[in-house]
């Protein structure tokens, strides 16, 4: 880690619990604070629960598809409880025009399933130097 490494917190949501886990430990292990969840509206409930004791996220990583809402559901709910919110997406889906809606939902990338986690680190680093104060680099993945 460089001596300018923010901690970030992240709120993974994914229902494949060991790609969730694998993620956890990835991020963990670069130094972020993860907190986890495997539905949508069990996202957004501990966003809210993160807000009260004031350790909101800055940056949530949805599978666009989980069982109870879709990623883009789930990241609408959760912006409306944490403005501001940043979103990486993973996904399977190969379908076409997928990371134009995710894009235009306010999503800042897309990351393909399996998870790579040189492209992973890559999207979660370009986010931080977008987030840090006093930077105006674009964010591109």
């Amino acid at each position: 880690m460089s001596s300018s490494f923010t901690r970030l917190k992240i709120l993974l949501v994914d229902d494949d619990v060991g790609c969730l886990r694998s993620l956890e430990n990835l991020l963990e292990i670069d130094g972020h604070e993860i907190t986890t969840a495997t539905r949508g509206q069990e996202a957004v409930n501990l966003a809210r629960q993160l807000r009260r004791e004031k350790r909101e996220p800055v940056l949530s990583i949805l599978d666009y598809h989980v069982p109870d809402l879709s990623g883009l559901e789930t990241f609408e709910l959760l912006s409306q409880e944490l403005p501001g919110l940043g979103a990486i997406f993973v996904s399977g889906d190969t379908s076409s025009g997928l990371e134009e809606r995710i894009l235009s939902a306010g999503g800042m990338a897309l990351v393909r399933k399996p998870l790579d986690s040189v492209r992973i680190r890559g999207a979660v680093k370009t986010f931080q130097r977008r987030w840090e104060p006093g930077t105006e680099e674009d964010f591109l993945v």
